[in-house]
Protein backbone atom coordinates (compact mmCIF):
# COMPACT_ATOMS: atom_id res chain seq x y z
CA UNK A 1 0.00 0.00 0.00
CA UNK A 2 2.82 2.34 1.04
CA UNK A 3 4.39 1.68 -2.78
CA UNK A 4 0.95 2.99 -4.34
CA UNK A 5 0.52 5.43 -1.93
CA UNK A 6 3.88 7.35 -3.24
CA UNK A 7 3.71 6.24 -6.86
CA UNK A 8 0.55 7.87 -7.16
CA UNK A 9 1.52 10.89 -4.95
CA UNK A 10 4.03 12.11 -7.52
CA UNK A 11 2.06 11.11 -10.74
CA UNK A 12 -0.18 13.43 -8.93
CA UNK A 13 1.93 16.02 -7.84
CA UNK A 14 3.52 16.05 -11.74
CA UNK A 15 0.39 16.08 -13.60
CA UNK A 16 -0.37 18.70 -10.86
CA UNK A 17 2.33 20.95 -12.50
CA UNK A 18 1.01 20.40 -15.83
CA UNK A 19 -2.56 21.54 -15.01
CA UNK A 20 -1.49 24.49 -13.24
CA UNK A 21 1.02 25.39 -15.77
CA UNK A 22 -1.82 25.18 -18.37
CA UNK A 23 -3.80 27.61 -16.04
CA UNK A 24 -1.14 30.05 -15.95
CA UNK A 25 -0.44 30.07 -19.21
CA UNK A 26 -4.26 30.57 -20.52
CA UNK A 27 -4.79 33.36 -18.19
CA UNK A 28 -5.36 36.86 -20.28
CA UNK A 29 -5.28 40.24 -18.57
CA UNK A 30 -8.50 41.96 -19.99
CA UNK A 31 -7.68 45.44 -17.67
CA UNK A 32 -5.74 46.00 -14.92
CA UNK A 33 -4.34 48.89 -12.90
CA UNK A 34 -1.49 49.48 -10.39
CA UNK A 35 -2.00 52.95 -9.43
CA UNK A 36 2.31 53.55 -9.72
CA UNK A 37 1.33 56.22 -12.02
CA UNK A 38 -1.11 58.64 -9.41
CA UNK A 39 1.56 60.43 -7.97
CA UNK A 40 -0.18 63.86 -9.08
CA UNK A 41 -3.40 62.56 -7.29
CA UNK A 42 -6.49 60.83 -8.24
CA UNK A 43 -8.62 62.12 -11.45
CA UNK A 44 -12.06 61.78 -12.02
CA UNK A 45 -10.66 58.59 -13.98
CA UNK A 46 -7.86 56.70 -14.96
CA UNK A 47 -7.19 54.20 -17.77
CA UNK A 48 -5.89 50.59 -17.40
CA UNK A 49 -2.25 50.26 -17.00
CA UNK A 50 -2.81 47.23 -18.96
CA UNK A 51 -4.97 45.72 -21.15
CA UNK A 52 -8.27 48.22 -21.91
CA UNK A 53 -10.34 49.79 -19.71
CA UNK A 54 -10.82 52.51 -17.39
CA UNK A 55 -12.41 53.07 -13.66
CA UNK A 56 -14.45 56.46 -12.94
CA UNK A 57 -14.20 57.82 -9.43
CA UNK A 58 -16.83 60.25 -9.91
CA UNK A 59 -19.17 59.15 -7.28
CA UNK A 60 -16.68 59.89 -4.55
CA UNK A 61 -16.75 63.31 -2.62
CA UNK A 62 -13.34 63.03 -1.09
CA UNK A 63 -11.38 61.62 0.80
CA UNK A 64 -9.47 59.91 -2.91
CA UNK A 65 -5.54 60.06 -2.51
CA UNK A 66 -2.73 57.70 -2.60
CA UNK A 67 -0.89 55.36 -0.04
CA UNK A 68 2.27 52.98 0.37
CA UNK A 69 1.15 50.31 -2.24
CA UNK A 70 2.45 46.37 -2.48
CA UNK A 71 3.61 43.87 -4.64
CA UNK A 72 0.65 41.41 -3.74
CA UNK A 73 -1.34 40.27 -6.72
CA UNK A 74 1.18 42.46 -9.15
CA UNK A 75 2.16 41.32 -12.36
CA UNK A 76 5.90 39.74 -12.25
CA UNK A 77 8.43 42.90 -12.05
CA UNK A 78 5.92 45.37 -11.35
CA UNK A 79 7.35 47.95 -8.20
CA UNK A 80 4.92 47.80 -4.87
CA UNK A 81 4.61 51.65 -5.86
CA UNK A 82 1.36 53.20 -4.80
CA UNK A 83 -1.71 52.15 -3.67
CA UNK A 84 -5.37 53.85 -4.35
CA UNK A 85 -6.60 55.00 -0.76
CA UNK A 86 -9.94 55.66 0.61
CA UNK A 87 -10.67 57.38 3.45
CA UNK A 88 -13.32 58.81 5.46
CA UNK A 89 -16.84 57.44 6.94
CA UNK A 90 -18.74 60.15 4.45
CA UNK A 91 -17.69 57.70 1.48
CA UNK A 92 -19.52 55.17 3.09
CA UNK A 93 -21.87 53.86 -0.43
CA UNK A 94 -20.27 54.86 -2.70
CA UNK A 95 -17.96 53.10 -5.19
CA UNK A 96 -15.74 53.07 -8.28
CA UNK A 97 -16.97 51.66 -11.44
CA UNK A 98 -14.65 49.82 -13.90
CA UNK A 99 -15.38 49.64 -17.51
CA UNK A 100 -13.59 46.72 -19.53
CA UNK A 101 -13.62 46.08 -23.58
CA UNK A 102 -14.04 42.18 -23.10
CA UNK A 103 -14.96 41.29 -27.06
CA UNK A 104 -13.73 37.64 -27.26
CA UNK A 105 -13.07 36.91 -24.19
CA UNK A 106 -14.89 34.48 -21.07
CA UNK A 107 -14.15 32.79 -17.88
CA UNK A 108 -13.42 36.11 -16.20
CA UNK A 109 -12.22 36.92 -12.90
CA UNK A 110 -11.62 39.85 -10.53
CA UNK A 111 -8.55 40.14 -8.03
CA UNK A 112 -6.97 42.70 -6.31
CA UNK A 113 -4.44 43.32 -3.26
CA UNK A 114 -6.25 45.18 0.12
CA UNK A 115 -5.81 46.25 3.25
CA UNK A 116 -7.85 48.85 5.43
CA UNK A 117 -6.93 50.69 8.98
CA UNK A 118 -8.45 49.75 11.98
CA UNK A 119 -11.40 52.00 11.49
CA UNK A 120 -11.53 51.82 7.76
CA UNK A 121 -14.00 50.34 5.28
CA UNK A 122 -14.74 46.82 6.26
CA UNK A 123 -16.61 45.77 2.89
CA UNK A 124 -15.55 46.34 -0.79
CA UNK A 125 -19.04 44.80 -2.17
CA UNK A 126 -18.49 44.00 -5.78
CA UNK A 127 -21.37 44.25 -8.15
CA UNK A 128 -21.78 43.74 -11.93
CA UNK A 129 -24.48 45.38 -14.16
CA UNK A 130 -26.71 43.37 -16.59
CA UNK A 131 -28.11 46.12 -18.42
CA UNK A 132 -31.04 46.54 -16.43
CA UNK A 133 -30.01 46.22 -12.39
CA UNK A 134 -26.60 45.76 -10.59
CA UNK A 135 -26.28 42.31 -9.39
CA UNK A 136 -23.99 41.47 -6.33
CA UNK A 137 -20.80 39.54 -7.74
CA UNK A 138 -19.39 39.22 -3.98
CA UNK A 139 -18.34 40.89 -1.12
CA UNK A 140 -14.91 41.05 -0.10
CA UNK A 141 -13.70 41.72 3.09
CA UNK A 142 -10.20 43.73 3.46
CA UNK A 143 -7.77 42.75 6.64
CA UNK A 144 -6.93 45.42 9.20
CA UNK A 145 -3.45 44.09 10.33
CA UNK A 146 -2.25 42.86 6.79
CA UNK A 147 -2.45 42.77 2.82
CA UNK A 148 -4.32 39.82 1.14
CA UNK A 149 -5.01 39.04 -2.26
CA UNK A 150 -9.18 39.40 -2.76
CA UNK A 151 -10.82 37.35 -5.59
CA UNK A 152 -14.20 36.97 -7.21
CA UNK A 153 -15.20 34.52 -9.87
CA UNK A 154 -17.18 36.10 -12.36
CA UNK A 155 -17.60 33.32 -14.51
CA UNK A 156 -21.47 32.31 -13.99
CA UNK A 157 -22.07 35.88 -15.30
CA UNK A 158 -21.85 35.78 -19.09
CA UNK A 159 -23.43 38.84 -19.83
CA UNK A 160 -20.02 40.23 -18.95
CA UNK A 161 -18.36 37.85 -21.50
CA UNK A 162 -17.65 39.14 -25.18
CA UNK A 163 -18.76 42.49 -25.18
CA UNK A 164 -18.43 45.46 -22.54
CA UNK A 165 -18.56 44.42 -18.78
CA UNK A 166 -19.45 47.25 -16.22
CA UNK A 167 -18.21 46.30 -12.62
CA UNK A 168 -18.80 48.67 -9.50
CA UNK A 169 -16.57 47.76 -6.06
CA UNK A 170 -18.77 49.60 -3.57
CA UNK A 171 -17.37 50.58 0.03
CA UNK A 172 -19.22 50.45 3.47
CA UNK A 173 -18.44 49.92 6.78
CA UNK A 174 -16.12 53.01 8.09
CA UNK A 175 -16.29 54.17 10.97
CA UNK A 176 -14.58 56.84 11.44
CA UNK A 177 -13.40 60.10 9.57
CA UNK A 178 -9.81 58.81 9.64
CA UNK A 179 -10.36 55.38 8.47
CA UNK A 180 -9.42 54.15 5.03
CA UNK A 181 -9.30 51.32 2.41
CA UNK A 182 -6.03 51.15 0.30
CA UNK A 183 -6.21 49.00 -3.30
CA UNK A 184 -4.11 47.83 -5.29
CA UNK A 185 -3.03 45.52 -8.47
CA UNK A 186 -6.73 45.09 -9.42
CA UNK A 187 -6.94 42.95 -12.08
CA UNK A 188 -9.64 41.60 -14.78
CA UNK A 189 -8.41 38.60 -16.54
CA UNK A 190 -10.34 35.83 -18.68
CA UNK A 191 -9.76 32.02 -19.21
CA UNK A 192 -8.84 31.10 -15.60
CA UNK A 193 -9.76 27.95 -16.32
CA UNK A 194 -7.41 24.49 -17.51
CA UNK A 195 -7.84 23.49 -21.24
CA UNK A 196 -9.32 19.87 -21.15
CA UNK A 197 -5.78 18.77 -22.16
CA UNK A 198 -4.35 19.91 -19.08
CA UNK A 199 -7.09 18.26 -17.74
CA UNK A 200 -7.29 15.23 -18.70
CA UNK A 201 -3.20 15.07 -18.68
CA UNK A 202 -4.19 15.06 -15.04
CA UNK A 203 -6.07 12.02 -15.07
CA UNK A 204 -4.16 10.11 -17.16
CA UNK A 205 -0.45 10.35 -15.19
CA UNK A 206 -2.54 9.24 -12.06
CA UNK A 207 -4.24 5.77 -13.77
CA UNK A 208 -0.02 5.84 -15.11
CA UNK A 209 1.25 5.94 -11.47
CA UNK A 210 -1.46 3.41 -10.26
CA UNK A 211 -0.36 0.24 -12.62
CA UNK A 212 3.14 1.23 -12.40
CA UNK A 213 3.34 1.55 -8.84
CA UNK A 214 0.32 -1.70 -8.25
CA UNK A 215 2.16 -4.12 -9.44
CA UNK A 216 2.56 -7.14 -7.14
CA UNK A 217 0.23 -5.70 -4.58
CA UNK A 218 -2.56 -8.29 -5.34
CA UNK A 219 -5.78 -7.86 -3.02
CA UNK A 220 -5.18 -4.78 -1.21
CA UNK A 221 -7.12 -1.75 -1.54
CA UNK A 222 -6.66 1.87 -3.15
CA UNK A 223 -6.43 4.31 -0.59
CA UNK A 224 -8.45 7.64 -1.35
CA UNK A 225 -5.82 10.60 -1.97
CA UNK A 226 -7.04 13.72 -0.75
CA UNK A 227 -6.63 16.90 -2.70
CA UNK A 228 -5.21 19.16 -0.12
CA UNK A 229 -4.50 22.63 -2.22
CA UNK A 230 -1.85 25.09 -0.62
CA UNK A 231 -2.77 28.80 0.24
CA UNK A 232 -1.25 31.01 -1.88
CA UNK A 233 0.81 34.12 0.72
CA UNK A 234 1.66 37.39 -0.47
CA UNK A 235 4.29 39.03 1.27
CA UNK A 236 3.63 43.31 2.19
CA UNK A 237 6.40 45.28 1.17
CA UNK A 238 7.46 48.21 4.49
CA UNK A 239 5.18 51.29 3.74
CA UNK A 240 2.52 53.51 5.14
CA UNK A 241 -0.95 52.34 6.43
CA UNK A 242 -2.78 55.73 7.14
CA UNK A 243 -4.18 53.73 10.85
CA UNK A 244 -2.79 50.12 10.43
CA UNK A 245 0.19 48.89 11.76
CA UNK A 246 3.14 47.19 9.46
CA UNK A 247 2.12 44.43 7.55
CA UNK A 248 2.58 40.58 7.88
CA UNK A 249 2.78 38.19 5.61
CA UNK A 250 -0.95 38.00 3.73
CA UNK A 251 -3.31 35.41 4.55
CA UNK A 252 -5.18 32.85 2.17
CA UNK A 253 -7.17 34.82 -0.78
CA UNK A 254 -10.84 34.73 0.06
CA UNK A 255 -13.34 34.19 -3.00
CA UNK A 256 -16.42 35.35 -2.93
CA UNK A 257 -19.74 33.96 -3.62
CA UNK A 258 -23.08 35.62 -5.41
CA UNK A 259 -25.71 37.45 -4.05
CA UNK A 260 -29.00 39.33 -4.86
CA UNK A 261 -29.44 41.63 -7.26
CA UNK A 262 -29.97 45.22 -6.70
CA UNK A 263 -32.14 47.71 -8.92
CA UNK A 264 -30.34 50.96 -9.62
CA UNK A 265 -28.85 52.68 -12.77
CA UNK A 266 -25.92 51.96 -14.89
Amino acid sequence: MARWHVGVGRALAGAAVLWFGACSARAEVVAGWNFNGLTAGVPGSVVADAGTGSISFTQFTGGLGTLAGTDVNAWPGDPAGLALAVTGSGQNGRWLEITADTAGRSQLSLSMAARRSSSGFAQALVEAWDGQAWRSAGTLEPSATQWQQLQVDLRDFAFLANGSAKLRIRLEGATSGSGNVRLDNLRLESGVVPSPGSAAALGAAAVIGSRRSGRGQKGEAAPRVADKPEARVGAEKPGQSGEGSPATPSSAPRKAGRGRSSRGSG
